[in-house]
């Protein structure tokens, strides 16, 4: 059976650059991953290396600047092969700039707990980065073998790149 993760965050930013970090390669590295091909439109590519594991998927929907869905998951995992799950981020300006909510569906045999994690993680680096501060070095890579296993993959399996790593 399918399960979900959902939460919501308060960033500092207008909805306007939150959605330029989740639409441009350059804005998203700046919170998640090393190198990153985005093509924010429906159909388009939606590639992001973060610390070794290749995120692949494509864009879904794109409503400048109120909602982004992607297709998600990682090239060469046969426990959510690219494009397997969906996450949905959903803008709404506040007073203090937007709030963000992210649900990440269709996550199955035990994904759930790592991709919180992850996303908790990556979230507090969004808020930094959307509020025009350099959320530095991501610590996240040192996790990275517990990541992969916990994601399904092996660590050296076909697809399971090392941080750096060319694609």
């Amino acid at each position: 059976m399918a399960e979900e993760y959902s939460t919501e965050i308060d960033l500092p930013a207008p909805a306007e650059e939150v959605f330029r970090h989740l639409t441009e390669p350059t804005a998203m590295i700046r919170w998640m991953g090393q190198h990153a091909t985005l093509t924010p439109v429906p159909g388009g590519a939606f590639e992001v290396d973060i610390n070794g594991v290749p995120v692949r998927g494509r864009y879904l929907e794109v409503d400048p600047p109120r909602r982004v869905v992607v297709s998600w998951g990682v090239a060469g995992n046969a426990g959510m092969p690219p494009g397997a799950t969906e996450v949905e981020f959903t803008l709404t300006p506040t007073a203090g700039g937007t709030r963000l909510r992210l649900v990440h569906r269709g996550l199955s045999g035990g994904q759930e707990e790592i991709h919180a994690a992850g996303w908790q993680h990556f979230l507090a680096r969004l808020t930094q980065a959307a509020a025009g501060h350099d959320p530095g070095s991501d610590p996240w890579g040192t996790l990275r073998g517990r990541t992969v296993e916990q994601a399904g993959q092996q660590p050296g399996e076909p697809g399971a790149l090392r941080a750096g790593q060319p694609r």
